[in-house]
């Protein structure tokens, strides 16, 4: 590290300057926005006003710190634009050679690397598989902040950071719960996530913090306690009412955490019976499909709507459930940037299994 560090210092100025100017004139092209919404170019948008802001400021960062939000926007957008060539490979492996550099080095600025990759293995990887990123962004982050003093501290120094790690720990409940393995990140964490987000992906913050609860696998909560939890959840849908697109993904939502709360509740070994909880499930079930079916597959709440449909669809009961599910994965394969490759795959497989009797719900 000492090396890379000595060598960046003896490029002159006026050659460090260039390359910054023609990366921002790169950064600031515009680009064609889809017709169906992808829903990255928000992220894409943060790099980018990060970048601005590091160039326009007077904050001390490394070269290498500065050149990887550069490389790890070229590569972001020509991912987006679909380009397989020579050209987008070499952008691919630019921006990791700089995310390691910097990842060495135990720069904060990493974060936004790790997270921009982490974004597109969302997508593009197995789907629930990505946990590795966030155990690379956990690591990292541990080095700088041990408790939410010493998180607040970081976020109010680095612009958009707070944004970044939103992303994260949203990515990191999701798939814990579709995985059921353990939650990386800390409660304290979490607490980077604000309205603004949860409105940018449609979810009730009260849906997330059962997930959250959901997720943390916590074996002293008993039947009482996931039933109550999963209640409040049908009680804010008949609250709330459904006729717009927000208030569909909400419904959707706080289904999927209800679903798997009602779930978790059948299998304890006191009343109601297990058989109560099966149909309040396909009940719940059934919401999910009717908004599915209502909301427009071009709403921006769309394709985030996948963790609460694919833990739906772990209880699917019905051929018109599943064909209705079918869809919505079908559909997000079919948008102007596929998403979750295998998520129809993997229902199709847990459908199998419990046509079969081998499986039950998770």
């Amino acid at each position: 590290m000492g090396e890379r560090k000595a060598s960046s210092q003896k490029q002159p100025k006026e050659a460090i300057s260039r390359s910054r100017t023609k990366d921002a004139e790169q950064i600031h092209q515009t680009q064609a926005r889809p017709k169906i919404p992808v829903n990255l170019y928000g992220f894409i948008d943060l790099l980018s006003d990060f970048y601005r802001e590091i160039q326009s400021s007077q904050q001390d960062l490394p070269d290498e710190a500065i050149q990887l939000i550069s490389r790890t926007l070229s590569f972001a957008r020509s991912r987006l634009q679909g380009d397989d060539d020579q050209g987008a490979i070499q952008s691919h492996l630019v921006a990791l050679t700089n995310l390691s550099q910097v990842i060495e080095s135990a720069h904060p600025v990493a974060l936004f690397g790790i997270a921009t990759f982490a974004m597109f293995e969302v997508c593009c990887g197995s789907f629930g598989a990505w946990h590795c990123h966030l155990h690379g962004a956990r690591s990292l982050l541990d080095l700088h902040c041990s408790n939410k003093t010493d998180l607040d501290g970081l976020v109010d120094r680095i612009p958009g950071l707070a944004d970044v790690l939103a992303y994260l720990v949203w990515f990191d409940v999701t798939g814990a719960l579709i995985q059921g393995r353990g939650l990386i990140f800390e409660d304290w964490h979490r607490g980077v996530l604000c309205p603004t987000f949860f409105e940018s992906v449609g979810c009730p913050s009260g849906a997330f913090d059962l997930y959250s609860r959901l997720a943390e696998q916590n074996t002293q909560r008993d039947v009482l306690e996931f039933s109550s939890l999963a209640m409040v959840q049908v009680i804010n849908i008949h609250l709330a009412g459904e006729s717009t697109d927000r208030s569909l993904a909400a419904v959707v939502y706080r289904c999927g955490g209800a679903i798997v709360a009602f779930g978790r509740a059948g299998h304890g070994n006191i009343e109601p019976t297990p058989a109560v909880y099966s149909d309040v499930i396909a009940s719940m079930v059934d919401r999910v499909c009717d908004a599915l079916l209502r909301i427009p597959v071009t709403s921006r709440f769309y394709v985030h709507l996948a963790t609460p449909v694919y833990l739906a669809g772990m209880y699917v009961t019905t051929e018109s459930q599943r064909d209705t599910l079918r869809s919505y994965w079908r559909n997000c394969q079919q948008c102007e940037f596929p998403r979750y490759p295998d998520a129809l795959e993997q229902c199709e497989r847990r459908w199998g299994r419990v046509i079969s009797g081998v499986d039950q719900g998770i």
